[in-house]
């Protein structure tokens, strides 16, 4: 895969997502389910970043879901870092008009982030678990761009995918913020509500 046939979240069937298995040796990092608030960042700045947040459950019953693939991809394979897991409820917060994500993943022992590289030519793939770091990212809705997703949805970018099935809706938005310290740049955001959502990440 190059780089400009890189697909980001929100950009295929309206998907609010990333990757399902390409190929025999794919493996899968996590399953988990969402029905709650939701929010995606898909930027194209020079190392394209695709990231969502997710809402299961309501009150001391809610647990919040954090994946993030951030790579770079051309014809003989990609690089970056990756990362799952659950982060505490408060350092998100999501609404129909804005959304809002404050977590530090150094301090978080039950999340995951891998730096990873994979070799399209050979097959041959490495993967290095790292120590993470602080994701502030602020989202505003953009007015009269709304959308409503039933079914099932599978979204690639680069060694990974999310397959989605459920229901959502959700509207554009623009996102500004920082990934590790560095700022995001501009791309296709989103944030809303998902319901019954089912969502499985797999690494090729």
């Amino acid at each position: 895969m190059t780089a400009g046939k890189r697909l980001g979240l929100g950009v295929v069937v309206a998907a609010v997502a990333l990757l399902g298995a390409r190929a025999a040796g794919a493996a899968n990092v996590t399953q988990f389910k969402s029905s709650g608030s939701t929010a995606v960042a898909n930027t194209f700045d020079a190392v394209p970043l695709d990231l969502a947040v997710d809402v299961n459950g309501n009150g001391s019953n809610a647990t919040t879901n954090l994946f993030f693939n951030k790579e770079t991809c051309d014809d003989n394979g990609c690089s970056g870092i990756f990362g799952f897991g659950t982060i505490p409820n408060g350092d998100f917060s999501g609404g129909t008009g804005s959304s809002k994500l404050n977590t530090n993943l150094a301090t978080n022992s039950s999340y995951s982030v891998f730096s990873f590289t994979i070799d399209f030519n050979t097959g041959n793939s490495t993967q290095t678990q790292i120590t993470g770091g602080i994701i502030q990212i602020d989202w505003k809705a953009i007015p009269r761009n709304s959308t409503h997703q039933s079914g099932e949805s599978t979204v690639t970018s680069g060694a990974f995918s999310v397959h989605r099935s459920g229901s959502s809706d959700f509207v554009q938005a623009t996102a500004t913020g920082t990934f590790f310290g560095v700022p995001i740049g501009p791309g296709q955001n989103s944030i809303g509500t998902s319901k019954s959502m089912s969502v499985t990440i797999t690494r090729d």
